[in-house]
């Protein structure tokens, strides 16, 4: 369904991430598991979640212990971005700056949470409606967030497959053959419908829904 999907630089990294570290099943994306494999250092303490300075090459984090497993695990994944990926004390930095990390964590928490790599190895249910609730089952996330990241996936592989025709990859022989595969055109026609349903415009050159 997503073979057309594109990843982000950060997406990227995650994955290459993850990887590295062995974590190739969803049931291993949990606190302990990361911490463990990527070396983090967690403290659960009566205070808001918050990552730490590394010292002696050991990541370390704050968790707030107030709140539930899963919240817990989302504040983790969220501060895992800011110690992976930025540096310097958030205290002090400028808040231009400071928002630009909080919303490059935010991507992170949906990438990490429900890793590309895993999904494309899923059968994901057609109906949108099924695909959030397995999704949410699947990786154990909230359904918004499921929603969240399935709306993500659906625009990038239509972005992944307009770019193709931009880029002339069919145009040549499109008077020739069908511009694309049965399969492919369902999943175009699928999508669109999807898109147009949320109130989003869809595709406006029907030649490229055949």
């Amino acid at each position: 369904m997503f073979s057309h999907y594109q990843m982000t630089i950060l997406e990227e990294f995650l994955e290459s991430t993850y990887a590295a570290a062995g974590i190739i099943y969803p049931h291993q994306i949990s606190v302990e598991e990361l911490s463990l494999r990527l070396n983090v250092w967690v403290h659960y303490r009566p205070i808001g979640s918050r990552a730490l300075e590394a010292t002696s090459g050991m990541y370390s984090m704050f968790l707030d212990e107030r709140l539930p497993p899963n919240q817990q695990r989302l504040d983790f994944l969220h501060e895992l971005c800011h110690l992976l990926r930025h540096a310097g004390n958030q205290m002090v930095l400028p808040e231009t700056f400071t928002q630009m990390q909080e919303n490059e964590a935010e991507h992170f928490v949906l990438y990490a949470a429900m890793p590309f790599s895993m999904i494309s190895r899923l059968e994901v249910p057609d109906r949108l409606g099924q695909a959030k609730l397995f999704l949410a089952e699947t990786f154990g996330v909230p359904i918004e967030l499921a929603e969240q990241r399935l709306d993500q996936l659906q625009r990038r592989t239509l972005q992944g497959i307009w770019n193709e025709v931009v880029n002339g990859q069919f145009r040549e022989n499109r008077m020739k053959k069908p511009l694309w595969s049965p399969e492919t055109n369902k999943i175009l026609k699928q999508l669109n419908r999807q898109l147009i349903a949320k109130g989003l415009p869809g595709y406006q050159d029907k030649g490229l829904l055949q």
